[in-house]
């Protein structure tokens, strides 16, 4: 069970929140993505041996070192923690830059869109370090999921979300206790992205950008707001969190990331380029990849094509 420090407060909360971490922990998380089926990586520049002590995720991360084993990376977090990232290296020395790519929730560092774009991003020169996105446990979804209740307005959908909880949650989780876990969630993602971040830097890799698929891309931006230091970021049909999307634009002003690149599906994004270009955040690009999920495994290649191109020298 992964213990999260930030839990323990005063003695008379304890009980409520240890028997709540407990529900949550071992009924709460989702299920992982299905694996593809791809050929293994070329090796990666070391291989890394079982972790030790490292928990199960849910993520199937020991299955998924035991494929790649010369591309597995266990890179230590918080409380003697650890996640796995998958290490693919360039096609030829040297290479263009390191990337990191960030799952869409539930998928691991291989499943689905990842190891696809990875894949064909290290084809092109790129070394590419891939984390998985576990799923947060449910009650702490449904809270982060939440329709902002706007001025002037009826507040009936948030109401319908509260309604939509389960009610036994509602009388047990103090909202102070939801926060906590909230905080602890969001927390391992970035240490994992630091972690990612430093793995490459300890291989002489430069980082280029850090790119988000899916849910993963509201994950990169506060990333990046908090932490500071990516030259470039890239979202692939993003998924925003309610609240994070209307604190967009502050969050980017505040990381002062010179280039951000959205490639979408949907041409309402639009309306999110001209909101922010309003916000005085610079720097923002918008490339549309047609109609269809863009997250799916077939799309590797021409998305790592737009990303590639869009991170050339000349383009600086």
């Amino acid at each position: 069970m992964r213990r999260f420090r930030t839990i323990s407060q005063g003695s008379c909360r304890r009980s409520v929140c240890g028997w709540l971490v407990i529900a949550l922990l071992t009924g709460g998380l989702l299920p992982a993505h299905g694996q593809d089926k791809d050929e293994p990586p070329e090796p990666a520049q070391a291989s890394v041996g079982k972790a030790r002590g490292s928990v199960e995720s849910g993520l199937g991360e020991q299955k998924l070192s035991q494929r790649f084993p010369d591309s597995a990376l266990w890179l230590d977090l918080e409380d003697g923690d650890r996640t796995l990232a998958l290490l693919w290296p360039e096609r030829a020395a040297p290479a263009r830059g390191g990337l990191i790519i960030l799952a869409d929730e539930g998928g691991n560092a291989e499943s689905g869109l990842t190891g696809a774009l990875a894949r064909e991003l290290a084809r092109r020169n790129f070394a590419v370090l891939t984390l998985g996105l576990e799923a947060p446990p449910l009650a702490i979804e449904q809270v982060l999921e939440r329709p902002i209740a706007m001025p002037g307005l009826s507040p009936e959908p948030v109401e319908k979300a509260l309604e939509a909880t389960d009610p036994a949650t509602i009388d047990v989780m103090a909202s102070e206790a939801v926060g906590e876990l909230e905080a602890a969630y969001r927390s391992r993602i970035r240490a994992q992205l630091v972690a990612g971040v430093a793995a490459l830097e300890k291989r002489d890799y430069k980082l280029t950008s850090v790119v988000g698929l899916g849910r993963g891309s509201n994950h990169v931006v506060l990333y990046a707001a908090e932490m500071g230091g990516s030259p470039a970021l890239v979202w692939v049909a993003p998924k925003l969190y309610p609240n994070d999307s209307k604190k967009l634009a502050g969050a980017l002003k505040k990381a002062s990331v010179p280039r951000i690149l959205e490639l979408s599906s949907s041409d309402e994004r639009e309306q999110l380029k001209a909101g922010l270009k309003r916000a005085g955040v610079e720097g923002f690009s918008l490339q549309f990849m047609g109609s269809g999920d863009l997250l799916l495994p077939r799309n590797g290649k021409a998305l790592a094509g737009r990303i590639s191109a869009w991170l050339r020298p000349k383009a600086l």
